[in-house]
């Protein structure tokens, strides 16, 4: 991948969290939720049936990303995560809805930006490694378009 190219890639992964890529930054869509807020779950048309939703909250959402990015930064160290923490983990049921729970979870993410951001620096990474990290750029902002939604759902104010 060419030096521009990979540029480009980590130039906006910072954008997207402090400015926004065509929509609201990753930064000022999780802050100011209340706990309850990035709890909630819409209802899904199996819940409206009597039938278990399978819908995801913004907590949730958070949770998936903070997985994925901390796997990958494993594998740029040669360690791995084991399956069962990955399929546990995946938008995981919130047991603990207290504030310092969420508090926790958006640092946790902050600190997961703040690696890959470094990662998509760093010039030592081959093509395929660095190219392994630059899918959370998509990856991301797919689940960032989530976020609002279920925001605008809940009819919290948009994000200007």
């Amino acid at each position: 991948m060419s030096g521009s190219a990979r540029e480009f890639v980590t130039k906006f992964w910072s954008e997207a969290f402090t400015l926004g890529l065509w929509a609201a930054a990753w930064s000022k869509s999780i802050e100011g939720l209340t706990p309850a807020q990035a709890a909630w779950q819409p209802p899904d048309a199996a819940s409206l049936h009597g039938q278990t939703g399978a819908r995801h909250s913004i907590w949730q959402n958070v949770l998936h990303m903070c997985l994925w990015r901390e796997h990958w930064l494993r594998k740029l160290k040669g360690q791995t995560t084991p399956k069962e923490v990955l399929e546990a983990e995946n938008f995981p049921v919130i047991a603990d809805r207290s504030e310092g729970a969420w508090a926790a979870t958006r640092a946790r993410f902050i600190e997961s930006q703040k690696q890959i951001g470094a990662a998509l620096a760093d010039r030592t990474l081959s093509d395929e490694q660095f190219e392994g990290i630059a899918h959370f750029l998509p990856h991301d902002c797919y689940h960032f378009g989530q976020i609002n939604y279920l925001r605008a759902m809940q009819g919290l104010k948009a994000i200007e």
